[in-house]
C-alpha cells in the first residue's frame, strides 16, 4: 500500500492524516507534507496514525529531523491514535519520551 497524507484544520491543530506505510520510498512524501505545514507557521501538528501500518527506519529518521526543525521554529509535532505495531516501534526509538502521544485524535483536540 502506498502512503496516503491528507492534512485538516482542527481548532488549532494541523492534523496529518497518513495511512499506509513509512518508507524509504514514501518518506520523502511525508517529509515534504510536515516541512510545509512548519514553514506555514503551524504551531501545532498532530500525525493521526490510525491508518498507518508501518514505519521503517528512514521515516524513524526523517520523524526526527522534522521534529528538530520543527522545535526550531517554534511548532510542536505530537502523535494520535497509535497502531500497536507503530507504538512498539515508537517505544523502541525512544519517542514516547519525545513526542505527546495521544490515545485518539479527539483526545488531543481537547488539548
Amino acid at each position: 500500500m502506498n502512503l496516503e497524507i491528507a492534512v485538516e484544520t482542527a481548532g488549532q491543530w494541523q492534523v496529518v492524516n497518513v495511512r499506509g506505510r513509512i518508507d524509504a520510498a514514501s518518506a520523502s512524501a511525508f517529509d515534504k507534507s510536515l516541512r510545509a505545514l512548519i514553514a506555514s507557521g503551524a504551531s501545532r501538528i498532530l500525525i493521526n496514525c490510525a491508518d498507518l501500518r508501518y514505519v521503517s527506519s528512514v521515516g524513524i529518521g526523517m520523524i526526527v529531523e522534522c521534529s528538530k526543525l520543527a522545535t526550531a521554529s517554534g511548532s510542536c509535532m505530537s502523535f494520535a491514535a497509535i497502531s500497536p505495531h507503530v507504538k512498539n516501534v515508537f517505544e523502541m526509538v525512544g519517542f514516547v519520551e519525545l513526542f505527546e502521544m495521544y490515545p485518539s485524535v479527539e483526545e488531543a483536540l481537547k488539548k
